[in-house]
This record gives C-alpha cells, structure tokens and sequence, in this order.
C-alpha cells in the first residue's frame, strides 16, 4: 500500500525519505533526548509531535527540497490564546522545547498527562505484552462531504497490540475521575462511536492496514518496535477497552465505578448510587459487560491517580478487571 495520498485514497504513513529527512533534523535529537515525554504521531504524510498527548507541532515535508516544516499555534511559542498557527524551522522547536512545554503544562488536563504516562511507561517496559503504536487516533478523509456523509467523527485515545503474533489489536479509551464519565463526550458518546465503528466495518476496511503503515513509518524513523511489521492476517479484530484512573470516592462521592454503573444499566450495579436522567448505555446498545450483543468492552479500574502512576503494562497492569461474560 503506497504512503502518498491520492485524491480518491486515504492512506496513513510517510515516506521513507520523510523519515530520513526526520532522523537528520533537530527534531530527531529532541525526540531522543526527550523520549520520556514525547510521542510521534503518524498521520497522513506528516507527523503530530504530542507531549502529554497534546499535539505541540505539526511535520511536513518539503519533496523538492527535501526539507522539514512544522505548523505550530503560536500558543505554544507565546502563551497567548491566538488560534493562529505559524510555520517555524525544526531547530525552533528544539531551541523553544521548554517554553512550549511550560504552556501546554498549562493547557493540558490531567486525563491527558495520565494518558500520556500510561503509554510511555508501558512502551519502556520491556515485559509488557504489549506496545501502543497510536494516540488520538481519528480516522481520515479525502474531504469534508465524505466526512459528513460517513457520520463518524470517533476519537480513539490509545491504540495497543500485543506483541506475540497474532497480534491482539486494543481501541482504548481513558477516563479520569468522575467528572469524566457524563457530559458530551462521556461514556455514552465513545459507547456509540465504538458501536459505530464496528457497524461501519472500519477495521477491516480502514484500520488494519494503517496499523501496518503506521508500524513501518515509525520503524522507518528509528523508533524500537519490539516486533516484526506484521501482515494483515496476523491482526485479530479489535477489542475494546475503557481504563478508568483515579477511581477514588471525593468528599465521600460516588466513585467513578458507581457514576459509571449509572451510565451503562437501567439497574444499579458495582454499588451504583443513581442512574442517568439522561441516554443510557444499555437501553441503546444491550448490555455491554456480556458477550450477548455485536459490541462488548472491557472495563479495567485503578485507583492510582497523576502522582502516582505506576502502572506499566497498558492492558494487564494491576486493575479491577471487569471482562465480558
């Protein structure tokens, strides 16, 4: 599957002489000197530096001159809220590392940092089954009618696979605390986008094969994969997965198990205090903690919060497990 975009093909990746061009650049130093904190993101011929999941620059790159650009909102440079985005030289980034630190620090909200420091730490542990090649995952269109038209805007936060073939594929979504479960873009919201993307058959269609593109694309700019490139026959069809940190009762409030529960069932569960007034889980998509329906998920609990992180292994680090039955 080419990397180039073709006006009628999506594809996801970036060319070896990107990659190359990358390796020779200051953002490559930074990226080494700064592997505890960042994360490459490969998108659609070019790449989103995140720290702490807050995606600080954008990477072209240049073919005629074989150069690197990067987009940058001039937030990260100045710390005021323009929404104008620049086009600076990547030894602009690496000479203002720290200042564009210090003001996504002030941007970036704590599910982000956690979400963060779940993916490094279990991509430095080498006893981890698995290895997380994705963050923020969106799926990608030619344009804005096919967007509309497809009427799936889903935003994965982390994408693992297990490292033994064949490959377990993971789509996971973080939540942190209690406030994060309601609202817009609750438990409800990733529930149906989760439901959606498995209606739509997008693994089979879209996202299997950009797992493939990305892994190549980020062998291809020197990051350790601790596996080989793997073929599409070697992925499993996704499980899905939603990890709920700082599973603490505040002020002698629900946790946020029991806010959960009120969310997904029409009963009370898991010592659930009050249901929803609002859509419920179960009453649109079955039960989701059974095997009974097309849609299941795994539900994983920790009470360790962004001070004390200390899980290590993505998926099989020390939780409350609630699996499918």
């Amino acid at each position: 599957m080419s990397t180039q975009s073709t006006s009628k093909k999506i594809t996801r990746g970036i060319s070896k002489d990107f990659a190359d061009a990358f390796k020779k650049s200051d953002l490559y130093d930074l990226y080494t000197m700064h592997k505890d904190e960042l994360f490459l993101g490969v998108r659609n011929n070019y790449l989103n530096i995140y720290y702490d999941c807050d995606s600080i620059a954008k990477v072209k790159f240049k073919k005629g001159t074989n150069k690197l650009v990067c987009e940058i909102d001039q937030y990260y440079l100045y710390g005021n809220s323009t929404n104008k985005r620049v086009v600076i030289d990547p030894a602009e980034i690496k000479k203002n590392y720290t200042q564009i630190k210090n003001n996504s620090n002030v941007k970036s909200s704590n599910e982000k940092k956690v979400q963060s420091r779940l993916v490094i730490n279990n991509n430095a542990n080498v006893n981890s089954n698995w290895f997380c090649i994705d963050v923020e995952y969106v799926k990608q269109y030619n344009d804005i009618e096919e967007k509309r038209s497809a009427d799936f805007n889903g935003r994965f936060d982390i994408i693992a696979i297990s490292k033994k073939i064949p490959h377990k594929v993971a789509l996971i979504e973080l939540k942190y605390g209690s406030h994060a479960i309601g609202g817009s873009s609750g438990i409800y919201k990733h529930v149906s986008d989760f439901s959606k993307f498995v209606d739509k058959g997008y693994f089979d269609s879209h996202l299997s094969q950009e797992i493939i593109e990305i892994i190549k694309s980020q062998k291809d700019l020197g990051i350790t994969i601790p596996f080989a490139i793997p073929e599409k026959k070697d992925l499993l069809k996704p499980e899905f997965y939603f990890i709920i940190l700082n599973n603490n009762a505040h002020n002698k409030a629900s946790t946020p198990q029991q806010t959960l529960s009120g969310y997904l069932f029409k009963d009370k569960r898991w010592g659930c205090k009050k249901l929803t007034s609002g859509k419920c889980v179960e009453t649109d998509f079955g039960d989701i903690t059974t095997k009974k329906g097309k849609f299941h998920a795994t539900f994983l609990f920790s009470s360790e919060t962004k001070d004390n992180l200390k899980i290590e292994d993505i998926i099989d680090g020390n939780y409350l497990r609630i699996e499918p039955q």
